[in-house]
């Protein structure tokens, strides 16, 4: 009888261990197809949400943008899609595409450069934001 109880024994354990390892497999699986959410708690205080943002949080562009020639020295790259310039309205950023980048990031900087960008109103989280876009740039 003592045989039969450590099989049932080893059989119980190798059952719970193949349930853990499933549960465990499929819980990763689960949180690496879908966003970590926070979970609800009751607060007197708002607390931000890891949720999809909503229509007023995204940034969306209003009317056509406008597109602006204008001329500047380059001061360099501040990040892989912005680029700074300083025009007669003082040191400016710039959004660039991975091309424009890739194309001054070898430029030294005061380099005199002429460019054509995009001006775009957008609103974010209730503000408007002025995002200016590159879309030619040469050296002068």
């Amino acid at each position: 009888m003592k045989k039969n109880n450590k099989t049932a024994m080893a059989m119980s354990v190798a059952v719970l261990t193949l349930v853990l390892m499933g549960t465990a497999c499929n819980n990763a699986n689960n949180n690496a197809n879908s966003s970590p959410s926070a979970s609800p708690s009751v607060s007197a205080s708002p607390s931000p949400s890891a949720s999809a943002p909503t229509e007023s949080e995204v940034a969306s562009p209003s009317a056509s943008p406008e597109i602006i020639d204008a001329t500047g020295k380059y001061a360099g790259l501040q990040d892989n899609h912005t680029i700074e310039i300083t025009t007669d309205k003082g040191p400016t950023a710039f959004q660039v595409s991975p091309e424009i980048s890739e194309k001054v990031g070898s430029w030294e900087e005061e380099t005199p450069v002429k460019f054509q960008y995009k001006s775009e109103i957008l609103e974010a989280n209730g503000e408007k934001v002025d995002q200016l876009t590159i879309l030619s740039i040469d050296k002068q």
